[in-house]
Parts: structure tokens; sequence; C-alpha cells
């Protein structure tokens, strides 16, 4: 019997370039996301395709129904779906906040609910929380997506202590940039100016680089391809001991390096010069 993996996020990057590794592996691969219109290219490589949003409760139970229905097992959730909210911290709304966390935290602590009894009965599985860099340092302007990979960090710790009695192992894959439609999708979230615009500037400048610096024909960061994100989930789906924490890329090698070297102001001086954001 082919094990079984659910993906979520998988209608584009990672998530996508995931699922077809997985199939391409053998795995029984069932392929969430909102918009499964933009899966049909994965029901050709015989993933089955789920339409799924983790920030609602009604579609999160109908999905895992529809899953349930086809298997009694799950053997790897790769838990993927996440979007960036960018915005300076006085723009942001409550409700920019809330749905950011209800997409890269709470909807992923629902989904993975889900899976762990399955799991638990079985006494093995593996979930593949994929965090981010972005979980080791905070840049202005996009706070509220750093403050969700933080609490994903601390998530993902909590729970596995929590399942390593049951046989069943959490990995945090953290990747550096990588060039995905993740900017894109950022761009369409960016709130309204506040009245009399005073982040006028910043904002100019922090979209400007935005739209390069996932680039990799333009940016000055070494940018990862969605595909090398795909295979270092993939590897950390079959290792015997997986590590806890793997990370992709040499940006997510080096940052914590240098956070832990550089004062705060000498590291916050840094990343605004990155972002063109110093006066």
């Amino acid at each position: 019997m082919s094990n079984v993996v659910i993906i979520t996020g998988a209608s584009s990057g990672i998530g996508k370039e995931s699922a077809r590794l997985f199939a391409r592996h053998g795995y029984r691969v069932f392929a969430t996301a909102r918009n499964v219109e933009r899966m049909k290219d994965l029901a050709a490589l015989g993933c089955v395709m789920i339409p799924m949003d983790v920030t609602d409760e009604e579609s999160i139970q109908q999905a895992f129904k529809q899953i349930y229905a086809q298997t009694s097992r799950v053997d790897v959730l790769v838990n993927n779906a996440g979007f960036s909210q960018n915005g300076f911290f006085e723009e942001l709304t409550p409700q920019h906040l809330r749905y950011q966390f209800e997409v890269n935290v709470f909807g992923l602590v629902r989904v993975t609910q889900m899976v762990l009894p399955i799991m638990r009965k079985a006494r093995q599985g593996r979930i593949i929380n994929v965090g981010s860099v972005g979980g080791d340092f905070t840049t202005a302007g996009a706070s509220a997506y750093h403050a969700s990979k933080y609490a994903l960090e601390s998530l993902t710790d909590g729970l596995r202590q929590e399942m390593k009695n049951f046989g069943i192992d959490v990995v945090l894959v953290k990747p550096g940039g990588v060039e995905t439609e993740f900017i894109n999708n950022a761009a369409s979230f960016y709130p309204e100016p506040i009245a009399g615009n005073p982040y006028g500037a910043m904002r100019e400048k922090f979209l400007k680089m935005t739209e390069t610096i996932l680039d990799s024909t333009n940016s000055s960061f070494p940018i990862l391809k969605a595909t090398e994100v795909a295979k270092a989930i993939f590897d950390s789906t079959t290792a015997s001991q997986p590590r806890t924490r793997v990370r992709v890329g040499r940006t997510a090698r080096m940052i914590p390096l240098m956070k832990g070297v550089l004062s705060d102001r000498a590291f916050d001086n840094m990343i605004m010069g990155q972002l063109g954001l110093n006066k």
C-alpha cells in the first residue's frame, strides 16, 4: 500500500513542487488548496485534488471528510499553506493581523489536529511544517508575517516534544528567499495608507524592494527555487532520523549566525540598509 501524504497550499510554489515530487516517488498525494483549478496538472500525476481553505473550519472538516473516505492512513502531513501580510505596524488593522495568523498559525494547528488521532493510533507519522528564516529575525514593513513565523517556531517545538512518545516526528523546514508567487500574493494584501500617509516614502522603498528581492535575476540575495525546498521536505520525510530544523539555502543558515554576533542596533541597521529604509 502506498504511503499517504497530505499537502496544504498545493496550488503553486513549494506546495505544488512537493506534490509533484511525492507523486513521482509513488506516494498517494492529497493536494489541498482553495483553488483546485490551479492543480489540474497534479491530477495528471495521480494526485487527488481536495478543496480546502485553512481559515474556514467547515472547509477543513469537509476536506478531511473527503480524504478519510478514501484512506484510513496518513503517513505525512506537509503544512505549507501561508502568505505574508506586509505593511508598516501602524497601518495594520486587527483584521490584517487576524487573517495573517488564521492562515499561518491557526489554520496549520487545525489541519494538524485532524491527522493526529490517526497518526497516534498507528504510532507513526511525520509532520513537516514549512516555516521560514523569517522566524529568526524581523524586518520593518513585515512584522506581522515574521510574528506568525516566530509563533510557528514555538508551536513546532511543543508539538515535537508532545508527539515523541507516539512515534511521530515533527520537522520545521526553514527556507531562505524562494522564487515563487509569494511576493505577488503579498502585494495583493498590502494595506491602504493611513491618514496623511506618513510612511509614504518607506512604503515606496519597501514595495520596490519586494518586487526584486525574490527575483533571482535582480536580487542581491541567493534565491532558492521551489524545487529545492520541495526536495528538502521530501528528504525530511524519508530520513530515518530527520533533523528537527532544516535550514534550506545560504540565507537561512547565515542570518541566525549574524543575528547572534551583531547587536540589535547593528542588525537593525543592516536590515534597514538592505531594504533601502535608512535615511
